[in-house]
């Protein structure tokens, strides 16, 4: 495979990412939770600049390489070069609408996840169109020489049309991104585990929370007094005597440290 094209594969595979980061805070102004503009706006940073200035140029070389050989297969991809340029556009726009929204986000928050989720569908759409059609039709049309033109075009350092220091900078851009995604991840998960403790005020909410989670445990008092955590009938834990509270945060914990091993699904309130 040419080193472009692998190169283009894993831009889409980092750019999937960072939509899915924007998708999570799409989710968090959907359901009223806090919403990190900060990552929103260092995301919007990134879409802003690197497809443009080191993504596109890429497939742009292929795309002219495909024009020039084979004119007739190019043709069914013109709305590629028509999909960028809205791109471009839609994510200039949602820059400024996140900007103007920080200072009041209540106001604006509906309309502005709906602008984001469509640009999400489409951006997708547009990346899923490249993977299924145009990096096959490339792949398979151009020769060999044609790839290896196309490699020596991208890498040669004389070259002007990449900004190699743009590149570097986006991918330092890029690092940030992830690590405002862990801490808010983190972040999230501890307040969505506070929220989930403080409905386990007895055998009854942990059962509950145990089904909306699909997970066959129940807790149950024992019969020799304390209570028992069963799985699917088993016995998996005994709990000695306590307040109900204490035991279905007990059952809670017990689940949670040897389920890890198998990455159990989100509980919700």
């Amino acid at each position: 495979m040419s080193d472009t094209l692998l190169l283009l594969q894993l831009d889409h595979h980092k750019m999937a990412k960072l939509l899915d980061v924007i998708d999570q805070q799409v989710t968090n102004m959907v359901r009223g939770t806090p919403v990190s503009y900060r990552l929103l706006v260092s995301a919007f940073a990134y879409l802003s600049g690197y497809p443009d200035q080191c993504h596109h140029p890429k497939e742009d070389l292929v795309y002219r390489k495909l024009r020039s050989r084979h004119p007739d297969v190019a043709s069914s991809l013109k709305d590629l070069v028509e999909e960028h340029e809205r791109l471009g556009q839609l994510t200039e726009n949602l820059s400024r609408a996140i900007g103007e929204s920080q200072p009041d986000p209540a106001a604006v928050n509906g309309g502005l996840a709906d602008h984001l989720r469509e640009f999400l569908d489409f951006y997708r759409h547009h990346m899923l169109m490249e993977e299924q059609h145009f990096f096959p039709a490339a792949l398979q049309t151009l020769s060999r020489n044609d790839w290896a033109e196309i490699d020596f075009a991208l890498f040669d350092q004389s070259d002007p049309l990449f900004d190699r220091q743009a590149e570097a900078r986006f991918a330092e851009l890029r690092d940030e991104i992830t690590r405002l995604a862990v801490a808010e991840k983190a972040t999230t998960d501890n307040i969505e585990e506070a929220a989930l403790l403080a409905t386990l005020r007895d055998i009854a909410g942990f059962n509950e929370a145990m089904q909306r989670a699909s997970e066959p445990l129940r807790l149950v008092r024992s019969p020799e007094a304390g209570y028992e955590l069963l799985r699917n009938g088993s016995v998996l834990a005994h709990i000695p005597e306590c307040d109900e509270t204490r035991a279905a945060w007990c059952a809670y914990f017990f689940w949670k440290a040897t389920a890890q091993a198998i990455d159990p699904p989100p509980l919700r309130d």
